[in-house]
């Protein structure tokens, strides 16, 4: 890939997000206002986002939008910590997440059709990486992730479900392999057995997760702990 022509088709292309988004990484330019403003009219009253499914605050949007806050750099604020107080509000006492049922009526994809074990495994190694980004990874009173992911995990390492949701899971089995220490590097064997190219979103996924090994996380009586995000 031609790293010079992929930043002047988003500058050329994208929208005001995405160009923000570019800019921040590269540059590390601030956030525009009006791009603020265009996030702040996705977010919902109760904290979290509607994106793909406009009509409904859900969980799958909310997670989808914080990576673009991670991308800008904003790791805390009036809109990102209702946001992760939304997730984090929503997972399960079994330590995993599902879908707002709300969405139901809407059409959703299949992807986001809660009640399925598919959607709760991707969107528990979605919601969980996501979080991990931002200091946050369990609500008290629930289980760690780790134990919902390896719950519904086959002897080689692979999630049941969407292959995607093994590599998404990748930096919360880094942070907190659970009862076994070997699930991150098969689940990481998966990912490498079935890499493809098209995977534009593994290797970033791989970096956070490599990461987080240097700073390996605590469990205690309390609940799962993480090293909170330092503020920009």
């Amino acid at each position: 890939m031609n790293v010079h022509q992929a930043i002047a088709y988003v500058q050329v292309h994208g929208n005001a997000v995405e160009r923000a988004r570019l800019a921040a990484i590269l540059w590390d330019e601030p956030l525009p206002e009006a791009v603020l403003q265009e996030l702040a009219a996705l977010q919902k009253p109760d904290g979290g986002f509607a994106y793909w499914v406009p009509e409904v605050s859900n969980v799958c949007d909310t997670a989808f939008v914080l990576q673009w806050f991670d991308d800008l750099k904003v790791y805390r604020g009036p809109m990102v910590d209702p946001a992760c107080r939304f997730l984090l509000d929503r997972q399960q006492e079994d330590g995993g997440w599902d879908e707002v049922e709300a969405v139901r009526a809407l059409n959703p994809p299949e992807w986001m059709t809660p009640g399925r074990i598919e959607t709760r495994i991707w969107l528990t190694a979605f919601c969980a990486h996501v979080l991990i980004r931002f200091g946050y990874a369990e609500a008290p009173g629930t289980h760690c992730p780790t134990d919902f992911l390896l719950a519904h995990c086959d002897e080689t390492g692979r999630l049941a479900g969407y292959l995607r949701a093994t590599w998404i899971a990748l930096p919360m089995l880094a942070f907190y392999p659970g009862p076994d220490p070997d699930s991150f590097h098969r689940a990481v064997a998966v990912v490498e057995a079935n890499y493809s190219p098209d995977w534009g979103g593994v290797v970033p996924g791989l970096a956070i997760a490599l990461s987080a090994r240097r700073r390996p996380a605590s469990r205690s009586s309390s609940g799962y702990s993480l090293p909170g995000r330092p503020d920009p």
